[in-house]
């Protein structure tokens, strides 16, 4: 199908060949069109050549009050014409050389973002001198520029323009320099950035509920997604996400049917806090058996449990052995000094004094004496050295396990379970706890998971990973570094990390992530470019270890500080989102109208499509699960690159961190488990002519060039199949 933009454009040509003048803005010159190669006149002067012409999709988007877009040299602009612009702009306006856009002063200085997009044509005025664009705004935010060309029926985003400095108050402004032949040159769509699965035959893949392979246990083949249920979707009205709403939100996640691929594909749910709990974050709880009331009932909690392990999905809970609510009734009777619940807390009848291990107060007053907690007054830390709460805490646990049949925990503040005086994280005496508590709980479920939240380096990390305490733990300092090193276009940081994570840690036995629900969101760290979301969905579901997805990430949910991170999920353009037929217990996020579920589920270049077409090989291929990890020398901090090499397929990963085509590089790999000889890659994800691959004795390459250009933003997995000699 041709875009109508096109045909508006075939039809201006046509008239400039007719040797008749366009229609175009004022100050825009006339167009003359030469006479055909080697016709002479002997009255006249041959004319200059015909103008090189290119229609361009053209984003602006700003979290500025105020951002323009002007064209200063290079080439004239023809025609406009405006796709769409976010309902909040006060201005989405275009001049004869101008754009601008502009948003409410209090909405830009919380952080909203607003957008216009509109089809442009291009006049080249001189092949030889790069386009050059001005971007001016205010003293606040930060603005993106994306370029797309209509290729194959689809539009290619050819460059990504990202400005968040400020020089100072008043206007900024920030000078782009384009060459030409990116946007008039000619677009080779095999090398241009495709986001769609191939359909090379799958090795290993999951189907039906993971069980492992290779011998790693099921959760290395699992993908999770994490659900904050209060956000999620409401099922009956009240503005509150709840369990049931869930249930009826399988299908995407997960249709259960491993032909298909509109859903995402994920294999793992894990429930952030479904307790009761006055607070609405859930993690204060007054009953470790019981299900909100808000989120619906236990037998709710049992279906939804029921439903998604048919669609092969496991799901985890959020749980907390160290803390309880004020309000919890163990807390309400320990207030008593007399009563027998007083030491399943930690009290002290004058202020110890000292702060918390982030210099944050931890003893509160109650009439006259303190009790200890990690977090604040309204959650009190438990009394893990008594035995009674033990055994309360044990039962909890294997009523989840045994009697509701969830698959396991995301262990909440583990390194805060038990203080040694002024020592009050990663304590031996919290070691020695989770080494006591894992024969425990796997003696009711040997194949239950648990996964521990250690906010700590890798090296911290490492030492609750050794088989005797947790099978998997959050790597917080590789999602630092993914994000970090997009934001800086230095591959390097990504790749020295990852093999960190990679080297320190049991066989891939830690959990990858990009944010989750204490952090702000991937769009606001990554400047709302969605170019850069998709390389970070790349960074996380091609490495090592066992990826959790949080909720709206793949659709582009924005929100910073906590208040604004667990936002309703927006899963159309409908009223609130679709999220719930009343009104929403938080108001919805920025641009929720255009980054929604419908809205990118059909659309094979969107952020949702790509991150299915990620899971979908990730499920498909065993070398992106438990493969082993070699990390390629690029020569270039644009690229990351890395090897993962299992049992049954070798597959290679090349990313483009930036917004600029890379040519210059050379992949280099001193030693690797490869057999000597040659090699065919074959994409999994990405289109190309690829070049041949030699392995050495060692199972190294030097300056290997897989494709000439790797396009902006583009992601290409390899499989590296075997020359058979005929």
């Amino acid at each position: 199908m041709r875009s109508p933009r096109l045909i508006m454009l075939g039809a201006l040509i046509l008239i400039l060949i007719c040797g008749c003048s366009p229609s175009v803005p004022a100050n825009t010159p006339t167009l003359v069109i030469s006479s055909p190669v080697g016709a002479k006149s002997p009255t006249t002067t041959p004319e200059p050549p015909a103008p090189e012409i290119a229609l361009v999709r053209i984003r602006l988007a700003t979290t500025s009050d105020w951002t323009t877009l002007s064209l200063v040299a290079g080439a004239t602009w023809l025609e406009h014409d405006l796709i769409s612009a976010s309902d909040e702009v006060t201005t989405a306006e275009i001049y004869d050389n101008q754009f601008v856009l502009g948003q409410p002063i209090n909405r830009a200085e919380d952080s909203g973002s607003v957008e216009m997009i509109t089809e442009t044509l291009f006049s080249l005025l001189d092949s030889g001198r790069p386009l050059v664009f001005l971007i001016e705004r205010g003293h606040i935010g930060s603005t993106t520029l994306d370029l797309s060309l209509f290729v194959e029926d689809e539009w290619v985003v050819v460059k990504t323009i990202n400005w968040g400095d400020i020089a100072g108050d008043g206007t900024n402004e920030f000078r782009v320099e384009i060459p030409p032949e990116q946007l008039f040159g000619e677009i080779d769509f095999a090398s241009a950035p495709n986001w769609q699965m191939t359909d090379i035959e799958p090795v290993d893949p999951v189907t039906g509920m993971p069980q492992g392979t290779d011998g790693f246990a099921w959760w290395n083949d699992t993908i999770f997604y994490e659900i904050y249920v209060r956000s999620f979707s409401d099922s009956d009205g009240d503005g509150i996400g709840d369990l049931n709403g869930i249930t009826q939100k399988l299908d995407y996640l997960n249709d259960g049917d491993p032909a298909t691929t509109t859903d995402l594909g994920i294999t793992g749910i894990w429930l952030m806090p479904i307790y009761s709990s006055p607070t609405v974050h859930g993690y204060n709880v007054t009953d470790f058996k019981g299900v909100n009331p808000q989120y619906g009932t236990l037998d709710d909690l049992k279906n939804l449990i029921d439903a998604a392990h048919q669609r092969g999905i496991r799901i985890i809970l959020d749980f907390m052995v160290g803390q309880s609510s004020n309000q919890h009734p163990w807390f309400i009777n320990a207030r008593n000094p007399a009563s027998p619940y007083r030491d399943w807390y930690i009290w002290e009848d004058d202020n110890p004094g000292y702060a918390g291990s982030w210099g944050q107060p931890v003893w509160f007053e109650h009439k006259g004496s303190y009790f200890y907690s990690t977090y604040s007054e309204y959650s009190p830390d438990l009394n893990l050295n008594n035995p009674e709460v033990n055994q309360e805490i044990r039962e909890a646990i294997r009523f989840w396990l045994e009697d509701v049949g969830v698959d396991g925990f995301r262990l909440d503040s583990a390194k805060h379970v038990i203080e040694e005086g002024e020592i009050q994280a990663n304590s031996a005496a919290t070691h020695a706890w989770w080494k006591d508590f894992r024969p425990f709980y796997k003696e009711i479920n040997p194949q239950a998971v648990t996964v521990g939240e250690i906010w700590e380096h890798t090296s911290i990390n490492a030492e609750y990973l050794q088989g005797d305490e947790f099978d998997l733990s959050f790597e917080f300092s590789l999602a630092y570094e993914i994000v970090k090193a997009i934001n800086e276009e230095d591959a390097d940081l990504a790749s020295e990390q990852v093999e960190l994570s990679y080297s320190s840690i049991p066989p891939l036995q830690f959990s990858t992530f990009l944010t989750n629900h204490d952090q702000d969101r991937l769009m606001d760290q990554l400047g709302y470019s969605t170019e850069k979301n998709k390389v970070a969905a790349s960074l996380l579901l091609t490495a090592p270890g066992v990826p959790f997805l949080y909720y709206g990430e793949e659709v582009g949910l924005q929100g910073e500080g906590l208040g604004n991170t667990r936002r309703p999920m927006q899963w159309s353009g409908d009223q609130f989102a679709g999220f719930t037929t009343g009104t929403p217990w938080q108001p919805l996020g920025f641009d929720w109208e255009y980054f929604n579920a419908a809205n990118q589920i059909d659309d094979p270049t969107s952020m949702l499509s790509h991150y299915r077409s990620l899971i979908q090989a990730r499920n498909q291929h065993v070398a992106l699960r438990v493969g082993d990890l070699s990390v390629v020398i690029t020569n270039n901090d644009a690229l990351y690159s890395i090897l993962r090499i299992s049992q049954e397929e070798t597959v290679l990963v090349l990313i483009n961190l930036t917004g600029e085509p890379v040519m210059d590089y050379r992949l280099t790999m001193e030693d690797s488990s490869l057999a000597e000889g040659n090699y065919t890659p074959v994409a999994i994800l990405g289109k190309g002519e690829f070049a041949p691959l030699l392995a050495n004795s060692s199972g190294g390459f030097f300056q290997y060039v897989p494709i000439p250009e790797v396009p902006p933003y583009a992601t290409f997995i390899l499989q590296i199949q075997r020359d058979v000699p005929e």
